[in-house]
Order: C-alpha cells, then structure tokens, then sequence
C-alpha cells in the first residue's frame, strides 16, 4: 500500500487484518507513521489501537477472507438453527446439528491447511478455540457479524442456542394465598401455573442447548481423540516394521563383518608366508 492510498481506518484494519500473523505488528507501525506524517495524528491513534488478533483469531480472519463459499453456508446453518430452537423442532434440529458438526469440522481442516500453508501449525488448544469460535456464530447474530468483518482479535465462546430467544418473564413468586371459593377460583389461580410452566421452558431449552454444545464438542473431541489413535498406531507400526528392518541389517551387516575379519585373517596369512618364502629366496 502506497501512502497516497491510506483513506481511513477502514482501508487499513481491512489490510492488516488479512496480513499473515508475523506481519501484523511492522505493518501496523508502518501505517501509523504514514497516518502521523500525513498530518491525521486521530487515524494514528485510531491504528495504533488496532489490535493483532491471536492464533485463534487470525485462523477465523483467514476463513473468512479465503473461505467464503464455506463460511457463508455455516452462517446461514446457524440461522436455521436458531429458528429451529424457537421453535422446539426436534426433528430438524437434529439434521441442522449434523449439518454444523460436517461444516465446522471442514473449516477446521481448512484452516489447519491454510496455516500450514503460512508455516504455522495449529495446535490442538488453538483448533479447540477455532471450533468455538465457529459455534459462537452459529448460535448469536451478533457474534456470526463479527466473524463475517474478518477483524477478530480473539476467539468467541459458544453461548448456545436461545439466547436471542427474547426476554424471560419475571418468575412467579409462590406463597400467594389460595381463594377460599370453588370452581371459579381454580379457574383464576390457572394463569400464574401456566406462566410457571411457559418460565420454566427457556431455562430448560437454554440448559438443552448446553447440553448439545457439550455433546457436540465431545464429539468431535473424541473423534480428534479417535484419529490420533488412528494415526500414532500407524506410525508405531511403521517404526515396528522399521526396527525389524534395521535389526535385521545389522545381523547381516554383522554376519558380513565376522566374515571380513576370516577372510582378512586368512589374507594376513598368507601375505606374512609369501613375504617369509621371498626372504628365504632372496637369501
């Protein structure tokens, strides 16, 4: 970027942003000095408050720049897991939880292959965090808005679903005295049970979505888990294949060295009586 085309903060958080995580910083400081030099020390200010995103961040920034047509299907998967919370559909939020484990587990992988690609490697905790992250904006408008601008500084937390689901009612306080009349009264003590009850669902949907989120996570934790197992075991066996390999050329090679020495013993032999039959004939 050419100091004449330092606009304004957005030109440049949109630079910085999609910079590899090394460069961040210099960068950063290079744009603050043009901002300085151009005589506008508000942007200066502005950019040097700019903040470099972590690890988990910075993956979720690359997703967004580099993955679009993944991302945007997560972001409308989200949306339809929030209807389908509204709306108690157990049936399709099953197939909608599916459909977020496939597209989240993907976009971890393709972050992991875009880091590799910039030479970093994403460790476990940082895929974690990135999973998260991923969840956090399937499950709040506010926070799929945040990963949509692609300036994250630092993961987001999965709240869960139903949070947007509207405010709670204040609770009923018990201990109101029952009326003394009959029928008509159990009629008029019916709504404050009813409004208990109706208080009573988004406690209960909000600890089932939890519930789900640690479900989810356990999953794909245990198949991470599953495919470490996988993959060690792979390698053990190749290092089992090796050892016998390398044990194998190093009887041979040993075999080969006692034969060496025989032949060699028997060489120094017959060199020491050719040299005494030539002193012999010389004398």
């Amino acid at each position: 970027m050419r100091q004449d085309d330092l606009v304004d903060l957005e030109t440049v958080a949109g630079e910085l942003y999609g910079l590899p995580l090394d460069e961040f910083t210099p960068t950063r400081t290079v744009r603050e000095g043009q901002a300085k030099s151009a005589g506008d020390k508000d942007l200066a200010v502005r950019i040097h408050q700019l903040g470099k995103p972590n690890l988990v961040a910075w993956l979720a920034n690359q997703l967004v720049r580099e993955c679009a047509d993944e991302i945007r299907p997560l972001l409308e998967l989200g949306a339809g897991l929030r209807e389908a919370t509204a709306a108690s559909s157990g049936e399709q939020l099953r197939e909608l939880s599916r459909r977020q484990r496939q597209l989240v587990h993907t976009l971890v992988q393709q972050a992991r292959r875009l880091a590799e690609a910039a030479g970093r490697k994403v460790s476990p905790d940082a895929a974690r965090g990135l999973e998260d992250t991923l969840r956090a904006a399937l499950a709040d408008p506010d926070a799929a808005d945040l990963l949509s601008a692609g300036r994250l500084t630092r993961g987001m937390q999965n709240s869960g679903f139903g949070s947007q689901s509207g405010r709670e009612e204040p609770p009923v306080r018990p201990g109101r005295k029952p009326a003394t009349a009959s029928a008509p009264s159990a009629t008029v003590r019916q709504p404050p049970q009813r409004k208990r009850a109706e208080h009573d669902v988004d406690p209960a949907r909000s600890a089932a979505d939890d519930a789900i989120a640690v479900r989810e996570a356990s999953d794909d934790l245990l198949k991470a888990a599953d495919q470490t197992v996988t993959d060690t075991g792979g390698r053990v066996e190749r290092a089992r294949r090796e050892l016998d390999e390398a044990m194998q050329a190093q009887s041979e090679a040993q075999e080969n060295l006692r034969r060496a020495r025989v032949a060699f013993d028997r060489a120094d032999r017959d060199a020491r009586d050719a040299q005494r039959y030539l002193l012999d004939a010389t004398e």
